[in-house]
């Protein structure tokens, strides 16, 4: 990405993160597999214990260029990219994804081969980015879509003012792809990025719920408001959480984590705007919790973001060394991980639709995410 392209791109970008109107559509047959869902409070009194595995992929995009970073990722094959490819070619019954931008070729290609072999392929993304980007949403339609709808693959668009920002596969009805990255040349190559792939049958049937709610009933709004099956999953003594926006508990959730902090917080974060976690972040710095964390240099320099209140706070904040976007919307306290498509902002949480887990006793993931954040961390720049 050009360095003088970026505050242009970055610009259009925060142009989406407006309020949005707030879809209220009838909720017949909601659940018309596993019936009706218990609520929040009885499944967290219930944890469902379960196998579940879990694999960790991080965009290689520790150089100072774009370009070159772009050059290592392809290379890399435990890649966000490389791995989302494995799932889609491995795939026997079902692809249902919920992305906020589409455009790889390689990653379309992947879901009409898909298709063609008999795999059911169901899409739904952002009004906004069904057409190209040059164009403005009332310009032609991107050769993505237009291939994806070609090949009889159905794509749902929120329609609406407010973004669809998920970025998540479900696969055969058992596998999750999820994180921050989107399916764009850019994201899966150049940005500093995550995902992580986890075999759950208990997970999966969060995301199918969260998923039939927009591509079947086309709700995309807070109304009626979700019941997610396994809120609480156990496995071992690791659990995860799971959580769906708008209004679905997640601001909640996370600033219960930060609270909980008793050693330490670290972040690595596209947007951080949320005046309470600023709060409660500097509050544990000043009762000797170690924080510490990396913003998005241009996001990191807006009206809104808490870098500078942090660093005149004494807090150890960078702004990262990528030409292109540090987009990690992730978030370490002793050893729960928060990562998923969540910016923290008044945004994420009360107008667009966005997942998140809360990972919490699984250290490989910890150790993953924590070395992810060391390199990001050793290639940003103290400013």
């Amino acid at each position: 990405m050009n360095l003088q392209l970026r505050p242009t791109l970055l610009a259009a970008f925060a142009g989406l993160l407006t309020a949005c109107a707030q879809t209220s559509l009838p909720l017949n047959n909601y659940y018309p597999v596993q019936g009706q869902a218990p609520n929040r409070l009885q499944a967290l009194n219930a944890q469902t214990n379960s196998q579940v595995t879990i694999q960790t992929h991080f965009v290689s995009a520790y150089q100072r260029s774009a370009q070159a970073n772009e050059a290592t990722a392809r290379r890399d094959p435990n890649g966000p990219a490389a791995a989302l490819l494995r799932l889609i070619q491995n795939a026997k019954q079902s692809l249902d994804g919920s992305f906020y931008d589409i455009d790889a070729p390689e990653v379309v290609d992947a879901l009409i081969k898909a298709k063609q072999r008999g795999v059911q392929v169901r899409i739904v993304t952002d009004t906004d980015n069904m057409t190209t980007k040059e164009s403005g949403p009332t310009g032609p339609a991107r050769p993505a879509i237009v291939a994806l709808k070609n090949a009889k693959i159905p794509v749902v668009d929120d329609q609406r003012s407010g973004i669809m920002h998920n970025k998540f596969l479900i696969v055969d009805g058992h596998t999750i792809w999820t994180g921050s990255t989107n399916l764009t040349t850019t994201s899966l190559y150049q940005h500093n990025n995550n995902a992580l792939t986890i075999q759950s049958q208990q997970l999966a049937a969060n995301y199918q719920s969260e998923f039939e709610r927009l591509f079947t009933h086309r709700i995309f709004g807070p109304n009626p408001p979700r019941q997610v099956p396994y809120p609480v999953i156990k496995s071992g003594n690791m659990t995860i959480e799971t959580y769906f926006s708008p209004k679905g508990g997640g601001q909640q959730a996370f600033l219960q984590e930060l609270r909980n902090a008793r050693q330490s917080i670290s972040f690595m974060t596209f947007s951080l705007t949320d005046p309470t976690a600023g709060q409660i972040i500097t509050a544990k710095q000043k009762q000797g919790i170690k924080v510490s964390g990396v913003f998005d240099r241009w996001l990191g320099a807006g009206q809104y973001s808490l870098f500078n209140p942090m660093k005149e706070s004494g807090i150890a904040v960078r702004k990262d060394g990528n030409q292109a976007l540090l987009h990690h919307k992730v978030i370490l306290v002793d050893n729960t991980v928060i990562t998923g498509s969540y910016n923290y902002s008044a945004n994420a949480e009360n107008s667009n639709n966005e997942n998140f887990l809360v990972i919490k006793n699984a250290p490989a993931v910890t150790r993953a995410y924590q070395q992810e954040y060391n390199k990001v961390l050793q290639a940003s720049q103290a400013w």
